[in-house]
């Protein structure tokens, strides 16, 4: 919000607020809703230290209660009864005063600024936190064009706004929720394959040594030791020269044990995690697009644009399914620190490598997602091709362009021969 949406919003509330009455302070959507009751045209209005804003408030049922602050706590006790007038103290800049009969309420929109609560006197009766009070700016903050024309807007906006942010929040820890599931249940589904195999070779190894026992010492040491299997052939077996036949034999079976624990083991946490999983995609199931509480728009079928695939390390990789598909899956659902993926000179899906703002991405993911831009792309037939990668944020499109077809810039390039689809990524 610049100085000047702030001077008119202010306007609107001294025209239509002035002489109403404070009737409830309570915490939403981050921010914080008083209610007010004497006004005709709104119902109250609602501030927001870390968007830098204050807008009037007609529909107050949008603004859902959160648990309480410090700073509402402190509205609470010390700001109340009827309110004479809004200004905006523009030598300080964002700065909002309500003034009440006894107090005025100082709501310095800009990070790091307390609010304060002071009687007429000028003397502080409440501040929010510890700071060092406002400085008079050296010199008038620019004035910018209005961002709506109609004060009232800023609800609507806002409102959507934070709708569509708390949406991807909960998207996203549902996906990472759920890729944290994935990962697990690979690395289990490898313990148990790791169990299966040791349970199938010592099986093998016990039963031979105990069969043949009578033609050795037991007590003797070896480092290995020649059999006929059941089929006549030859086969040796590794000992452990430190432990005599008979040892070996004990410990083979010990090793029997284990494995058939960690098969049963590992596959009451593959249940688990399977349970777990089909849990989560019942209740937590992804939110849809949130709906204007302003603009009820007519239902779609769900169309998802993308392939999604996991890999072992959790990682999410999304591939777009067809050209129209990949605009969407670009623009609409990647987020802007997200990596994009394109085969060079072949047509084929956008790749999306879901990171976090500020992460660094790891090679081999790097190259798990090259491997899906060839291998969805005309480039499969060879398995071979070069695959350009940038933040999602450096891909743009201009009106009239076709499906598919984007300008990007700041690329990197990797060439990949060979192309296969990586071991452990799984599609969902």
């Amino acid at each position: 919000m610049y100085l000047s949406d702030a001077i008119q919003v202010v306007d609107f509330l001294n025209k239509f607020s002035s002489n109403s009455l404070v009737t409830a302070v309570s915490r939403s959507r981050g921010g914080t809703l008083v209610k007010l009751y004497g006004s005709s045209e709104i119902a109250g209005f609602f501030f927001h230290l870390k968007e830098k804003i204050i807008i009037p408030v007609k529909t107050p049922g949008a603004f859902p209660k959160e648990p309480v602050t410090r700073l509402e706590e402190g509205l609470r006790s010390n700001f109340f009864g009827k309110i004479t007038s809004f200004s905006v103290m523009k030598e300080y800049g964002k700065v909002v005063k309500i003034e009440t009969g006894n107090i005025d309420l100082i709501i310095p929109l800009f990070a790091g600024k307390s609010v304060v609560i002071q009687d007429k006197s000028g003397k502080e009766l409440w501040r929010d936190k510890k700071d060092n009070g406002l400085n008079l700016l050296k010199k008038p903050m620019k004035d910018f064009p209005l961002t709506f024309e109609d004060p009232l807007f800023w609800e609507s906006w806002f409102i959507e706004r934070s709708d569509k942010e708390r949406a991807e929040e909960k998207r996203r820890k549902f996906e990472e929720k759920r890729s944290r599931i994935l990962s697990a249940i690979n690395i289990v589904r490898k313990d148990i394959k790791k169990h299966e195999e040791n349970l199938a070779k010592f099986s093998g190894f016990a039963a031979l040594l105990k069969a043949n026992l009578w033609k050795f010492d037991p007590s003797e040491h070896k480092n290995s030791i020649i059999l006929d299997d059941y089929e006549n052939k030859e086969k040796e077996i590794t000992l452990d020269p430190a432990k005599t036949l008979l040892q070996n034999m004990e410990r083979f079976f010990q090793s029997i044990k284990k494995a058939k624990n960690g098969v049963e083991n590992s596959g009451k946490r593959l249940a688990a995690l399977s349970e777990e999983l089909e849990k989560i995609s019942s209740v937590d199931k992804l939110p849809e697009e949130p709906k204007s509480v302003f603009k009820q728009k007519k239902k779609q079928q769900e169309h998802i644009p993308y392939h999604e695939f996991h890999a072992a390390n959790g990682r999410v990789f999304l591939v777009g399914k067809e050209e129209k598909d990949n605009d969407e899956l670009t623009f609409k659902v990647a987020l802007p620190h997200d990596i994009w993926f394109h085969a060079k000179d072949y047509h084929g899906s956008h790749v999306i490598m879901r990171m976090k703002k500020g992460e660094e991405p790891k090679q081999q993911d790097i190259l798990t997602a090259c491997a899906l831009a060839i291998l969805y792309s005309k480039a499969k037939k060879g398995r071979c091709g070069e695959v350009w990668y940038t933040a999602r944020k450096n891909v743009t499109k201009h009106k009239g362009m076709a499906a598919g077809l984007v300008n990007f810039k700041n690329a990197k390039v990797i060439y990949m021969k060979d192309a296969a689809m990586p071991e452990g990524l799984v599609k969902v």
